[in-house]
């Protein structure tokens, strides 16, 4: 990177709100990091105590995310972590939290329709199903996949002021096997 891309780059966060990023691999140790790193930013910041609150507990899930589902194209080792960005700023009177990551191309279909159903749902909806699946003790014969019965997702829609947005793009290096994935949500 030359000076005038890092130059672009810094005043695109600026323009962007953002206040705090991390782009690399996601490992428990990473994650630890992040979590005392985002503590203390959170800290400082001039927000409520429910804001921080929802503002930790959506970042770390969608950390997790990556973390749990991320994918990682040929030549990563698994004890190297899952690559991925994450990221959360300003806009308005509104904090966001957005992070983006690979999954395997035949996870989209699932993920997405997990995400648009959330999408739709009103938030008293969202509450009970997150109160359901709190309960579901059968979630681990019924879903192969996923480790947290869903719980991480329901957990950033009811904390999110508004409908949650994502995103599949295509990753072209993979040759179809992986798409990123990308999540906000705002708070």
């Amino acid at each position: 990177m030359n000076l005038r891309s890092f130059e672009l780059f810094q005043n695109g966060a600026a323009d962007a709100g953002v206040i705090y990023y991390y782009s690399g691999f996601f490992d428990s140790g990473m994650m630890d990091m992040l979590a005392r790193a985002l503590k203390d930013k959170l800290e400082r910041e001039n927000a409520s105590g429910p804001v921080k609150r929802k503002l930790f507990s959506s970042f770390i899930e969608m950390a997790q995310n990556v973390l749990h589902y991320g994918g990682a194209p040929g030549g990563t080792a698994p004890e190297s972590g899952k690559p991925g960005a994450i990221g959360m700023g300003h806009e308005e009177q509104s904090y966001w939290v957005a992070c983006g990551n690979l999954v395997p191309s035949e996870q989209v279909e699932r993920i997405h329709g997990k995400l648009t159903a959330l999408k739709r749902m009103p938030l008293a909806e969202i509450k009970a199903a997150y109160r359901q699946q709190l309960a579901n003790d059968e979630h681990e014969s019924t879903d192969a996949i996923s480790k947290g019965a869903g719980l991480g997702l329901l957990t950033i829609a009811r904390d999110s002021t508004q409908p949650i947005e994502f995103d599949f793009v295509p990753h072209a290096q993979s040759a179809g096997r992986f798409s990123y994935f990308y999540l906000k949500t705002v708070i």
